[in-house]
């Protein structure tokens, strides 16, 4: 069967269904992968930190209970695309057939239906509290097997496969040990112990992140398309998560090398979560969106992100972005630098978290209006 057929064709359908009013699917399967991210991640925390010792990282309190009523969460929430995918087909087949045919046929249904026995064997070794080892295993499959259903898998198995399952992992891995030290810790004691580790921990990570998250974008696109993608909604999806990366980055650099004292400030840290939040949010948005193989094809499939045509107005055939500045684009973009001026500021004054959160969404805001009105299509 070929997939690459069939993915294209689910996108268009995708894309039919959209426009009749069914965006519900579209929103059940958005929050599932957003879900999904946080479930996994959570677990990767919990894996993690049993690999180091105890003097080299902050006491970690999380029940037994939490980590397996998440791992049977995972099937659950790995069920989203398998549903979407089983509700297209059953416009030309019965469910049963609908069923069989996707798990037959297609890898986001194998990748559904792995997702059940591999959660199924990893609860059991949770359970009976098997040792660290057999539980990452159980772990890197999980991984593995997301990447196996990811739509880079299916447009070019080996290569899609390895980008999107180290991208993956690799995101997983550093959110879920900020996530697990934020809110799981009671006292974050043994701070600088456990910043000599995780501060270059963190790094390659993010490293493995950009480098994996390119080599999945370009199987999509080509670099030269960048911009003209912004007028498809793929397109400005990305474009935002791009945006959310730097403030979450510079929270990060702060809270590695800006705090000099023994004890950090959790609120500090709970930023670094929240802007984490939004970049998985995009990420999981721009998950459900056709990509831009074709510029023009995929326009005129999917039209015109909408956000778009309410700044800058209805675009037409073909899409040729050039840049004009303006000044209201360049005073937004100034805001947006003063916005991260502010966010970096706040980490020096005691200001509530919240009011730095919103400096970093307003630096995406202010920089995305920006872009948009110094830019014709």
């Amino acid at each position: 069967m070929d997939y690459h057929y069939h993915h294209r064709h689910l996108c268009n359908r995708s894309s039919y269904i959209l426009r009749d009013g069914q965006k519900k699917m579209i929103l059940f399967t958005t929050i599932s992968d957003f879900l999904l991210y946080a479930v996994m991640s959570f677990l990767a925390g919990v894996l993690v930190l049993q690999f180091v010792p105890e003097h080299r990282k902050p006491a970690i309190n999380v029940k037994k209970s939490a980590i397996l009523l998440a791992i049977a969460f995972i099937p659950l929430l790995s069920a989203a695309p398998a549903i979407q995918l089983i509700s297209l087909l059953m416009n030309n087949a019965d469910f049963t057939s609908a069923v069989w045919t996707s798990i037959t046929e297609f890898q986001v249904g194998q990748s559904f239906a792995f997702s059940i026995f591999l959660s199924f064997f990893w609860f059991g070794a949770t359970a009976v509290n098997s040792s660290r080892y057999i539980l990452a295993f159980w772990f890197l499959l999980s991984i593995l097997n997301i990447g196996f259903g990811s739509h880079a898998a299916s447009l070019d198995f080996i290569p899609g496969l390895l980008s999107h399952t180290l991208h993956f992992l690799a995101l997983t891995l550093w959110a879920g040990v900020l996530i697990l030290v934020t809110w799981w810790s009671p006292a974050l004691t043994n701070w600088r112990s456990f910043l000599k580790w995780f501060t270059p921990f963190a790094f390659t990570m993010v490293t493995i992140l950009l480098v994996s998250g390119f080599a999945v974008w370009l199987m999509f696109s080509k670099p030269a398309d960048y911009a003209a993608s912004w007028v498809l909604p793929y397109g400005q999806m990305l474009l935002l998560k791009h945006l959310s990366i730097l403030p979450l980055l510079t929270a990060a650099f702060l809270n590695g090398f800006g705090n000099k004292a023994k004890e950090p400030s959790r609120n500090l840290l709970k930023l670094e979560t929240y802007m984490l939040g939004l970049v998985l949010l995009f990420t999981a948005v721009m998950s459900k969106l056709a990509p831009p193989h074709n510029i023009s094809n995929t326009f005129w499939t999917e039209r015109m992100a909408p956000f778009l045509e309410i700044i800058i107005g209805e675009q037409y055939l073909p899409i040729t972005p050039q840049f004009v500045f303006s000044l209201n684009g360049i005073l937004l973009l100034l805001i947006g630098a003063l916005s991260i001026g502010l966010m970096i500021m706040s980490f020096y004054r005691k200001i509530p978290v919240w009011l730095s959160f919103v400096f970093g969404i307003g630096f995406v805001i202010s920089v995305y209006l920006g872009l948009m009105m110094n830019l014709t299509f």
